[in-house]
């Protein structure tokens, strides 16, 4: 009888105390932590830092910033006109232009056999380009998102 009720004491205690184990050093990692921090924070551990690499990667990257930027890449345009009419896609730019110039978006017409458009912007996402068609709907309410391969600058 008293084995087993040692036994028993044993399997509730063990538990707890392993968990109490667990609980303190978890703390203590959070409070070591929190001390790094707080002397980053302060600057009392300033230092200095040498980064030593090949000079052919610079020449790499500078490759690398070039190729991107003449690269385009999907994305999204608003249409605020397509028709025949050179002469109106022209008007409905000068339109766009007065009345949104500060959105400082690039206006785009673009012929595409037979038709003229007016596109307006150059979105990564389609969120992006919806957000400012539901402005530009006031005024151009037949304004509609279009999928595009933009130029990112």
């Amino acid at each position: 009888m008293k084995k087993s009720g040692f036994i028993l004491l044993i399997i509730l205690i063990l538990p707890i105390s392993l968990f109490a184990q667990e609980v303190k050093s978890a703390l203590t990692a959070a409070d070591s932590a929190n001390l790094i921090i707080n002397k980053l924070e302060s600057g009392t551990l300033a230092g200095k830092v040498k980064v030593i690499q090949d000079p052919r990667l610079y020449g790499i990257l500078r490759k690398h910033i070039e190729f991107n930027k003449n690269s385009s890449v999907p994305g999204w345009r608003i249409l605020i006109y397509k028709g025949r009419e050179m002469s109106r896609a022209n008007q409905v730019k000068a339109d766009f232009e007065e009345s949104f110039s500060q959105l400082g978006l690039k206006v785009f017409i673009e012929y595409n056999e037979p038709d003229f458009s007016t596109l307006i912007g150059a979105f990564k996402t389609k969120e992006d380009a919806f957000r400012i068609k539901q402005k530009v709907s006031i005024k151009f309410p037949q304004a509609y998102l279009t999928p595009a391969r933009i130029t990112l600058d």
